[in-house]
C-alpha cells in the first residue's frame, strides 16, 4: 500500500498535465499513488488522461475526482486529502500543483527530509521559476509584521537557497505535509479553509500548524519546476479580489489582539497601501475585496476561538519580519 499520495487541483490545466505526469511517473521512490481533483467546466484534463494513461487509472495508481463546478484551490486539495487520508497506510500527503515538474529524485529528497525531521508538519522543497530556471519561486513562506506574506527567496538566484533550515511554513504550490499533522489541526474536515477559495490558505495553514507545536523545514534537495501564472494571471481581478480579501483574513483569525494593536501602524500603511496601488492600476476589484474582508471578519474571529494553541506565540513570531515587496 502506498505510504505517499499526491494532490493536484487542476483547473482548465491540459496543457501542463504531459509535462507534470511524465516527471512523477518515472520517480525513483515508487510507494505513491496520484489523485488530481478537477475543478475545471470541461472535461478536457480527464479525456486527457484516460487517453494516455488506462494502465495507471486501471491499476488506481491515478485517481480522478471530479467537480461539476470549480470549488476552488483550498477545497479542491481538501477532497484530495480526504480522500487519501481513508488509507490507514498514508503516512504523508504531497500537494503539487498542475503546472509543475519534479526532479527524478523529488519524491525521494522530500520523504528522506520528513523522515529526518519526525516533528517537522510540513516540508518545503526548493521551488524553481519553470519559465525562468535562473530564479527562485519559492524556499518556503515568510510572514512580515504588516500582514504581508512572501515567498520566501522569490526572484532570486536559486543558488543562494541550498541550505537545509527551518522555516515559517511551506507554500501550497509543492509541498509535503504529515498525516499526523493535518489531522491535528483539522477543524470541520478541513485542513486549507475552504472559505478563502484560493490564495493565503497556505498562510492560513502553516500557522496553525505552528501553534499546534509543529515545525516546518526547508529541503534544497527536492527540486521543483514551477511554471508560474498557469491558472490565473497576478494581476487578475480574480487574484487581485482574492489575495488582498484573504490577506485580512489571515491576520484577524491567526494573529494575537496584541499583536494586531502594537502593530496596527504598519497594518494600516499596508492596507492603505493596497487599496492605492490596485487603483493607480486599474484594479477596482480592490475595493470589493476590502469591503468582503471586513463584512466577513466575524467569521474569521469565531474560527481564531477553534485553532489549537499548544505552542507559545513567541516561538512563532521570532519567524516574522518586516518586509513591503519582494
Amino acid at each position: 500500500m502506498p505510504e505517499t499520495y499526491i494532490i493536484t487541483p487542476d483547473y482548465n490545466g491540459k496543457r501542463f498535465l504531459e509535462n507534470y505526469f511524465s516527471s512523477i511517473l518515472y520517480q525513483s521512490y515508487t510507494n505513491f499513488k496520484i489523485i488530481l481533483v478537477d475543478n475545471s467546466p470541461n472535461n478536457d484534463s480527464i479525456d486527457f488522461i484516460g487517453e494516455n494513461y488506462q494502465e495507471e487509472l486501471l491499476s488506481n495508481k491515478i485517481r480522478i475526482i471530479k467537480n461539476s463546478i470549480n470549488h476552488g484551490f483550498a477545497k479542491a486539495n481538501n477532497q484530495g486529502i480526504n480522500e487519501a487520508l481513508k488509507d490507514p497506510e498514508c503516512k504523508y500527503i504531497i500537494c503539487l500543483n498542475n503546472d509543475t515538474e519534479i526532479k527524478k529524485d523529488f519524491l525521494d529528497k522530500i520523504i528522506s527530509s520528513a523522515r529526518k525531521h519526525p516533528q517537522a508538519g510540513s516540508i518545503q522543497p526548493k521551488m524553481i521559476w519553470g519559465q525562468q530556471p535562473d530564479l527562485m519561486d519559492s524556499a518556503g513562506l515568510e510572514y512580515s509584521r504588516n500582514g504581508l506574506g512572501f515567498n520566501r527567496g522569490a526572484y532570486e538566484n536559486p543558488e543562494k537557497y541550498d541550505v537545509e533550515e527551518e522555516i515559517l511554513g511551506c507554500c501550497a504550490g509543492a509541498c509535503l505535509y504529515r498525516r499526523e499533522a493535518l489531522e491535528d489541526v483539522k477543524i470541520d474536515g478541513e485542513y486549507f479553509d475552504e472559505d478563502f477559495f484560493a490564495y493565503y490558505e497556505d498562510f492560513d495553514l502553516a500557522l496553525s500548524l505552528r501553534w499546534a507545536g509543529w515545525s516546518s523545514w526547508y529541503c534544497p534537495e527536492a527540486v521543483v519546476w514551477h511554471y508560474k501564472g498557469g491558472t490565473k494571471l497576478p494581476q487578475s481581478d480574480f487574484t487581485v479580489y482574492h489575495n488582498w480579501r484573504n490577506y485580512t483574513w489571515t491576520l484577524f483569525k491567526n494573529l494575537p489582539y496584541s499583536f494586531l494593536i502594537w502593530n496596527f501602524p504598519l497594518i494600516l500603511i499596508a492596507e492603505i497601501s493596497q487599496i492605492a496601488l490596485n487603483l493607480v492600476r486599474g484594479n477596482y476589484i480592490i475595493l470589493k475585496s476590502k469591503k468582503d474582508a471586513y463584512i466577513g471578519l466575524k467569521r474569521f474571529i469565531d474560527k481564531k476561538k477553534r485553532i489549537k494553541r499548544k505552542h507559545p506565540f513567541k516561538e512563532i513570531k521570532k519567524f516574522f519580519i518586516l518586509k513591503w515587496r519582494p
